[in-house]
């Protein structure tokens, strides 16, 4: 599979997000590390060629305006694990997961988001080297 990686402005907040496409498949994601915007279009069945393709094989998900994004990084890990929070609830979700369950094995965890056009960074769990 080969991609194209990409840098846009977010339908959502204008801030710089990053998209993801695979030229060989026709498959698209792009996701804001700002707001949590996030859309993807991938293929769901895989057993077709690309020139039979429908509508119908087709997923479609995109999350217009999210809540935020989350970011944090377990201990002994180089990667982080990003993603979109759709709402509050799953904010606080967050919250609870990072403090209560994974405190102890988690580097950092944060939580970040765009309200009036400022982007708001909330470390739930502070870096280790803080």
């Amino acid at each position: 599979m080969g991609s194209v990686l990409d840098t846009m402005d977010c339908p959502n907040c204008g801030f710089e997000a990053w998209a993801d496409f695979y030229y060989k498949t026709g498959e698209e994601y792009v996701n804001c590390s700002h707001c949590g915007y996030h859309y993807s279009a991938t293929i769901k069945n895989r057993d077709k060629k690309l020139n039979e393709l429908t509508e119908e094989d087709w997923e479609i998900k995109e999350a217009k305006q999210p809540y935020g994004a989350f970011r944090y990084q377990m201990a002994g890990d180089v990667a982080t694990t990003c993603g979109t929070l759709i709402d509050e609830q799953e904010a606080n979700d967050f919250r609870v997961q990072m403090k209560l369950e994974y405190q102890d094995h988690v580097n950092f965890a944060t939580i970040t988001r765009v309200v009036d056009g400022k982007e708001i960074i909330e470390n739930v769990v502070e870096p280790i080297n803080s």
